[in-house]
């Protein structure tokens, strides 16, 4: 039992309570618990010998969660279904992938070591999400994740009333499944499958034969995940025979939650209020169209047509960092996180022609405001000819070109070929826009939004 110091300034206070006591911890694993959780006896030694099995660096587990209220029932089974049923459990322990981070905030182990390495709380301190953000801390440096069983070494009660229900499982929302990017996918992908059948076969008499046999398969496809977890996860059973009703529910507090945000009003939990990410209150009119324009393309992906090829939705693919030598043997080291956004245009021989389409607008727009560097795609070309490649770079540009003779950051990005491509990263390198093609009216207005509104996101996050 330690005391807490003071609460710095920009720091959940989750997050510091556990940085700070991963720092005064001794042991080569590290547990960290919601102080409602109550373990079984045999659950630490359970958890160090799935450790050991899993080779993993992080490892969580979902208490069985103590229901009694009807919200209770009816939404908190839906943190399984939800984990289990979109996160595809393989690819996850066989990649280092950041999109493939999950985990239950309620319950971790990790290893010391690589919880040092990468950063632990402090790289989430002004989160309210470590479930899901403290797997991607680890991927992103490098270190596996994995999910455990916890329904027979844990057990929980979250919330004891209606309301603390509806307001804990909004309190984050919006950095997990009420992220702009995220809503709506997931929203046309739980109404679509989880509720649409069942007001079909509602409509029945409506219905052809076919139809009918479509919506009876796809209401059993819908239900059977959840009776099924009623027996694994010793979960209510009236809960998951009014399914639909939650998911209708869940996502109703995910849009309030997003619009909170957006309105700029404050999370409140605990007796803190967390300040919500605003939109600017009094910018000029030039920026408000600006900004306008990015959110509608933050959540409408568009394609500018058919030569160019545009994703304007985060893709949480993590770029991680890299060196290399330009044209004049200069080396270059690019690091996350870093202090600014970074855009980088990556062309091979066919398609560096349409990079200047690109970069000029960059460079009028935003030079002195975000990192921009361009590299050539010359992988395959036999060393014997690097001289001379490197000779007519130094004639066709003065400014600095990396050169990836080995594909070192070409097979990291989803890089489209005979065409010059275009990606914008965070400040912690994760992928925010990437566009194929030729630079037109339309796709460039979608480049230089995407850009302003990150800018405009980073220099919020970064304030006190």
């Amino acid at each position: 039992l330690e005391s807490a110091p003071p609460l710095p300034a920009g720091w959940c206070g989750k997050q510091h309570a556990c940085h700070v006591l991963a720092q005064r911890a001794r042991h080569p694993l590290l547990v960290f618990m919601d102080a409602d959780v109550r373990l079984a006896p045999e659950a630490l030694t359970r958890m160090t010998e799935f450790m050991g099995q899993s080779k993993a660096a992080l490892a969580s587990g979902v208490p069985r969660q103590e229901l009694g209220t009807f919200s209770e029932r009816l939404l908190i089974p839906l943190i399984h279904f939800i984990l289990l049923g979109f996160l595809p459990m393989h690819a996850m322990r066989r990649t280092r992938w950041p999109s493939m981070s999950a985990g239950c905030g309620q319950l971790f182990i990790a290893r010391r070591d690589a919880y040092e390495q990468c950063g632990g709380h402090a790289m989430l301190r002004d989160s309210l999400h470590d479930g899901l953000k403290l797997p991607r801390v680890f991927r992103r440096a490098g270190f596996a994740t994995d999910l455990f069983d916890a329904t027979d070494l844990a057990t929980c009660r979250m919330y004891h009333t209606n309301g603390d229900t509806w307001h804990g499982l909004g309190k984050n929302a919006t950095e997990g499944l009420a992220a702009p990017g995220t809503i709506l996918p997931m929203t046309a992908m739980l109404l679509g499958g989880q509720v649409l059948p069942l007001v079909l076969l509602a409509l029945a008499p409506l219905l052809s034969s076919m139809a009918l046999t479509f919506a009876i398969i796809a209401t059993t496809c819908a239900f059977v995940p959840r009776l099924v977890a009623v027996r694994l996860f010793r979960q209510p059973l009236g809960g998951a025979l009014v399914h639909p009703l939650g998911v209708v529910a869940l996502l109703a507090i995910q849009w309030h939650a997003l619009a909170k945000k957006f309105a700029g009003r404050p999370m409140e939990w605990k007796g803190r209020a967390y300040a919500a990410v605003p939109l600017p209150a009094k910018p000029a009119v030039a920026r408000t169209a600006l900004l306008v324009l990015g959110l509608a393309t933050l959540a409408f992906p568009v394609h500018a047509d058919a030569a160019t090829k545009t994703t304007a939705t985060p893709t949480n693919l993590v770029c991680p960092s890299f060196e290399l030598r330009d044209q004049f043997e200069a080396l270059h080291k690019f690091s996350f996180p870093r202090t600014n956004l970074l855009v980088l245009t990556i062309a091979d021989k066919q398609g560096h022609e349409e990079v200047d389409g690109w970069m000029q607008p960059l460079k009028e727009h935003f030079a002195g405001r975000v990192g921009i560097a361009g590299i050539a795609d010359v992988r395959g070309v036999p060393g014997l000819w690097h001289g001379s490649i490197r000779e007519k770079f130094q004639k066709l540009r003065t400014h600095s070109v990396m050169m990836d003779w080995e594909g070192r950051v070409i097979k990291l990005l989803p890089v489209e070929k005979h065409h010059a491509n275009v990606f914008v990263l965070n400040r912690e390198g994760v992928v925010l826009f990437h566009a194929a093609g030729d630079a037109n009216k339309r796709s460039l207005m979608t480049l230089l939004t995407s850009v302003e509104h990150a800018l405009a996101t980073e220099h919020r996050v970064i304030q006190p």
